[in-house]
């Protein structure tokens, strides 16, 4: 088999790979919670004040992200997490995305060993097709470990400006801490004329702000 004609193949594996993954993500969006697996974390909106969350009194710990470009993306953003006990809420900022598309966006993290998730190099890309899919990225960030949804569609210009609460009833997940050893991924960018949902194209690890543990 010649070079070319394998890397024909392996580009067209990948990108039924992430044609596949995005179906998966826009179909999980419109399941119910029990179908997601997600029967013990409740959203709403999050039009409060940090300092309003407590909760048994405690004192909200505060996370800051920077996002950084994946695939030549473009994109940029910040987001801002509070933790109150039972309680977190996430703010994000990004700019630099696919207007008027749908951008899924999730905490990546290691849930089996807590390791520190980073974002991947462009040489994390192992086929040479010239993106980074999330199986080459997850090595580097992880397995996902909450879907921040809904998932958002970005405006005319590009822009997201995403907040939401979820609320466990139970507790706070224990994979989802410690924060600080995650990182959260955007999704979603054309490929070769088709918009494919599930190709990461921003990354940043979840860096707590000073003052807080």
């Amino acid at each position: 088999m010649s070079i070319k004609l394998k890397f024909l193949i392996m580009r067209t594996l990948k990108l039924f790979y992430l044609g596949m993954l995005s179906m998966t993500l826009i179909f999980t969006v419109g399941c119910s919670k029990e179908e997601t697996g997600m029967e013990e974390v409740n959203a709403v909106n999050a039009h409060i004040e940090p300092n309003e969350l407590a909760n048994n009194g405690s004192k909200a710990k505060m996370y800051t992200v920077e996002f950084g470009s994946l695939n030549e993306s473009g994109v940029s953003g910040t987001a801002e997490l509070s933790l109150t006990g039972s309680t977190l809420t996430v703010n994000i900022s990004a700019s630099g995305l696919e207007a008027n598309q749908v951008h899924p966006q999730h905490i990546h993290g290691f849930s089996s060993n807590k390791g520190n998730s980073t974002c991947p190099p462009a040489s994390a890309d192992q086929d040479g097709d010239g993106y980074v899919s999330i199986p080459e990225g997850a090595p580097f960030y992880g397995g996902v470990l909450l879907t921040l949804g809904p998932i958002p569609t970005a405006d005319a210009n590009g822009n997201i400006n995403f907040t939401m609460t979820y609320e466990y009833e139970d507790g706070i997940d224990s994979d989802i801490t410690p924060l600080q050893n995650r990182a959260i991924v955007l999704h979603g960018m054309t490929v070769d004329g088709e918009y494919w949902a599930g190709l990461p194209v921003a990354c940043g690890q979840i860096m707590p702000s000073q003052g807080s543990k």
